[in-house]
């Protein structure tokens, strides 16, 4: 990652926003899935989820890096 400190203050001031009416929708929706996907999980079932769902955490944030490092380095060929 070529743009490490203004990839993190592009984060920081993300997350002060607010969340859109769609944003939050989509996450009811996920929260409500998840919910009955999970509802009979038992503590071995719980671990093995959350488990993956760190992992896909770690890999979205990975592919947000190098997403906004494309977008810096493509506005700075654009002379933006």
């Amino acid at each position: 990652m070529k743009n490490v400190s203004i990839i993190e203050i592009i984060k920081d001031k993300f997350a002060e926003l607010q969340m859109s009416a769609e944003y939050r929708l989509q996450l009811t929706n996920v929260v409500e899935l998840e919910d009955k996907f999970t509802k009979d999980f038992d503590k071995d079932k719980w671990k093995e989820y959350f488990n993956l769902d760190f992992a896909k955490g770690a890999l979205f944030n990975i592919e947000t890096d190098q997403l906004l490092d494309f977008a810096i380095e493509l506005l700075k060929e654009l002379k933006f």
